[in-house]
C-alpha cells in the first residue's frame, strides 16, 4: 500500500489500523467495513464484526485490535435488549484486551453519559451521523494514544466541569427519558409507566437504564438519591 497521510496532518505510515466493531444492527454492521476501508485509502481493516458482547468478548481472547468500534447500546446475547455501556463493561474489555483503545457510537450523545465513559476510560466519543472521514479519523487518533471528543461535545462536558447542575438536569429531564424519570421518582412502577405514557415496557426500561448509566448507579433507590443532590426531586 503507498504511503497515506492521516487527517490531523501526522507523518505517513504504512502500517494498518486493526479494527473491531461491535455494532448489534447487522445491516449497519455489513456495510461498515468496507466504508471504512474505502473513507481510509486502506488504512483501517477490520478484523472482526461482532453483534454481541459475548461475540465480542469471544472475540478479543483471540485477537487484540488497535481499536474497538462499539456501539454504545449492545445486547449481552442474540434477542437480548441492548444495553448501555458503563464502566464494569470498559473495565471488561481492558481485561481482555489492555492495548486497545474503545471508540464508542452514539446517535445520540447525552453530555453526562459521554462524560462518564471518558472518565472511565473509554478513548472516544464520535456521533454515529458523523461524515466518515470524521469517524477514520477518530480511529487513527486514539490509536496514537490522544483522545477524541467531537467540539461540541467537549464544550457541554467542560459545562459539567465546572460543577453546572443545571446542565446535568438538563440532560436528565431531556424528552421521554425525561418523562419517564418525573414518574419513576414519583413511585410508579416501570409497568405503571408504560401504561401511563403509554409505550412499550421495553422503551421504559431502556430510559431507565439511560438514567442508570447517565448518573452511574445501578439501583432505582440510587437514582432518588442522585436526583435529590441534584435538586431535581425532594425526600
Amino acid at each position: 500500500m503507498a504511503a497515506r497521510r492521516n487527517n490531523s496532518g501526522t507523518a505517513p505510515t504504512d502500517e494498518k489500523i486493526k479494527v473491531v466493531i461491535a455494532e448489534d444492527e447487522a445491516l449497519l454492521a455489513g456495510i461498515l467495513p468496507g466504508l471504512l476501508h474505502q473513507a481510509s485509502s486502506g488504512g483501517i481493516e477490520v478484523a472482526q464484526i461482532c453483534l454481541t458482547r459475548v461475540q465480542l468478548f469471544r472475540t478479543l481472547r483471540k485477537t487484540t485490535p488497535d481499536v474497538l468500534l462499539c456501539d454504545i447500546w449492545m445486547p449481552d446475547k442474540s434477542g437480548d435488549p441492548p444495553l448501555p455501556c458503563d464502566a464494569s463493561f470498559l473495565e471488561a474489555v481492558k481485561r481482555h484486551s489492555p492495548n486497545t483503545a474503545v471508540l464508542l457510537l452514539s446517535g445520540d450523545s447525552d453530555t453526562i453519559l459521554a462524560k462518564n465513559l471518558l472518565d472511565a476510560g473509554a478513548s472516544g466519543f464520535p456521533d454515529k451521523n458523523v461524515a466518515l472521514e470524521e469517524i477514520c479519523q477518530a480511529i487513527e487518533q486514539v490509536r496514537r494514544g490522544d483522545k477524541y471528543i467531537t467540539p461540541s461535545l467537549r464544550t457541554a462536558i467542560g459545562l459539567l466541569n465546572i460543577g453546572s447542575n443545571e446542565a446535568i438536569r438538563a440532560q436528565l429531564l431531556k424528552g421521554r427519558r425525561g418523562e419517564v424519570l418525573r414518574l419513576l421518582l414519583e413511585g410508579f412502577s416501570p409497568t405503571e409507566i408504560a401504561e401511563i405514557l403509554p409505550v412499550g415496557k421495553k422503551q421504559v426500561d431502556k430510559k431507565i437504564a439511560e438514567v442508570k448509566s447517565m448518573l452511574g448507579v445501578r439501583t432505582h433507590i440510587r437514582i432518588l438519591h442522585a436526583c435529590v443532590r441534584l435538586g431535581i426531586t425532594r425526600l
